[in-house]
């Protein structure tokens, strides 16, 4: 039996087997082709998540703000009247190395050096920080419900997302990487993109 006669008397079977492989396809050719040819993103993002520790209350609740283009924290100390087990971490997204970072703020010498309890991160002191929801290079932070992915997207997963954030440009996107479940990653704050002096 040849080839063609194999098809012709099987053409339910061989359609059946050979859709899955062709829609695949064109969802690696529609998701990882496009991020490949693009520009990948040049500015760290800046952004806050909350954290819960219920074993130690933090000594400081802080706040991270940009002022006069630069990265500020105020600190404000942790009263026993209304005493908070939440802190709120700054943390870095890198999509070039898909490193996701958090950057340690030491409250206490914060408060100290601070006038009204607002001082520079040290780790950004010699960046400005940029406010605008679009990165200078296109790119935008989404939210987790960012929407469906049609037919392919609800057939590979490439649609609705629970939990996860992203950074966009078009058709290419780069996920933020998981945090830890101490992290309440439905609180993320966005405060900049870091820019270069």
């Amino acid at each position: 039996m040849t080839l063609k006669a194999f098809v012709k008397e099987n053409l339910v079977l061989v359609v059946g087997l050979s859709l899955p492989l062709l829609l695949i396809v064109l969802f690696f050719v529609a998701t990882v082709i496009p991020k490949s040819m693009a520009t990948p993103p040049k500015y760290e993002m800046l952004f806050t998540v909350m954290k819960y520790d219920y074993q130690n209350s933090p000594d400081y609740l802080l706040d991270y703000r940009v002022k006069d283009k630069h990265l500020v924290v105020k600190a404000k100390k942790n009263d026993d009247k209304n005493k908070s087990n939440n802190l709120n971490v700054l943390m870095a997204y890198d999509a070039n190395t898909d490193t996701l970072r958090e950057i340690t703020v030491d409250a206490a010498k914060a408060a100290d050096a601070a006038k009204d309890n607002e001082a520079l991160v040290d780790e950004k002191k010699g960046y400005e920080i940029d406010q605008s929801i679009i990165s200078p290079d296109g790119y935008k932070l989404e939210g987790p419900n960012y929407g469906g992915g049609g037919l392919m997207g609800g057939l590979f997963g490439g649609g609705h997302s629970s939990n996860n954030y992203r950074i966009k440009k078009g058709s290419v996107a780069y996920k933020l990487p998981d945090v830890e479940q101490a992290y309440y990653y439905n609180q993320v704050k966005f405060i900049g993109w870091v820019i270069q002096k």
